[in-house]
């Protein structure tokens, strides 16, 4: 059985908090990925790709973004790709100082808008060795389209009216992350296949919360990952749903043809949360055996 170690650092006076998963056989010095899940995914919903990684000789770090899960800071349930991103290389130099660990092959691995924070992480620091993206949405503007046109324009006219709120002291707003929308009460995602993921996934971890705050909204609107496609020189590893709208992936795809060699798309049948529930146990070898032979290179 792989080894797991509870981890935290200190980013910016918060503490993330996670764990760290090596092989019970390994010895000296061993590469890591990093593993991001998908929008409001807590870290401890990785064990199981933790695992598949560990099975190939990596060592695996899994931990909450701030103000999420088991991790510190406020507002509770904000997600910011990019303020994510930018504690992700604040991570990565913590793990660099670890004896256990080879700094020197780093690889980065996620699942939905963890493989765009992969991504972008990948195009902005040459410490990561390899990047493999699963289901990425790289379009902030096209994370609007998720909404009706008439949802969306209640939703965009809550930010300002948050932002100032919270400007007062008032607590952050939030919406539902996951469920049935309702006049009045919008979700993030309401399709089936999400639906039934995140419940058989997710929602009976602890550290799930149900919810995120109306400033995650305006957070992933302003991402935009593609514009980054080029600066990616590492070996990249993308993984597509091929009907995919909740990650466009004519989008992706369009990124993909940007990247540098050398790089290898895999595509699935079928919807975002689809191929997920269909083949996940799949994309985790793959995308595991993959970032094992291409960190040992």
């Amino acid at each position: 059985m792989p080894v797991v170690e509870d981890i935290e650092f200190t980013v910016d006076g918060i503490t993330l908090r996670g764990w760290l998963t090596r092989p019970d056989d390994a010895e000296g010095p061993l590469p890591v990925v990093i593993l991001q899940g998908g929008l409001g995914g807590p870290a401890e919903s990785m064990t199981f790709q933790a695992q598949g990684f560990a099975e190939q000789g990596l060592a695996c770090l899994t931990y909450d973004h701030r103000c999420t899960g088991y991790s510190g800071g406020e507002p509770r349930q904000m997600f910011d790709p990019w303020q994510q991103c930018r504690d992700l290389r604040h991570v990565i130099t913590q793990l660099t100082l670890r004896d256990d660990i080879d700094g020197d092959r780093i690889g980065l691995w996620g699942v939905s808008i963890g493989g765009a924070n992969s991504m972008f992480v990948a195009a902005t620091d040459t410490r990561v060795k390899a990047v493999s993206a699963i289901i990425p949405p790289v379009s902030g503007w096209s994370a609007r389209k998720l909404q009706p046109a008439d949802t969306l324009a209640e939703l965009e006219a809550l930010i300002p009216v948050d932002r100032q709120a919270q400007a007062k002291g008032e607590p952050a707003r939030t919406i539902r992350l996951h469920g049935e929308p309702a006049p009045g009460d919008p979700v993030m995602f309401s399709d089936e296949e999400g639906l039934e993921f995140v419940e058989n996934m997710i929602h009976s971890l602890p550290s799930f919360k149900n919810a995120i705050t109306i400033s995650t909204l305006d957070h992933l609107f302003e991402m935009e990952v593609r514009a980054y496609a080029e600066r990616i020189t590492q070996p990249t590893l993308m993984i597509l749903a091929s009907e995919d709208t909740v990650a466009p992936v004519e989008e992706a795809r369009e990124m993909f043809e940007r990247i540098p060699e050398p790089k290898e798309l895999i595509e699935y049948p079928g919807q975002h949360y689809e191929i997920l529930s269909n083949h996940f146990g799949e994309i985790i070898a793959r995308s595991a055996k993959w970032m094992a032979e291409t960190l040992a290179e």
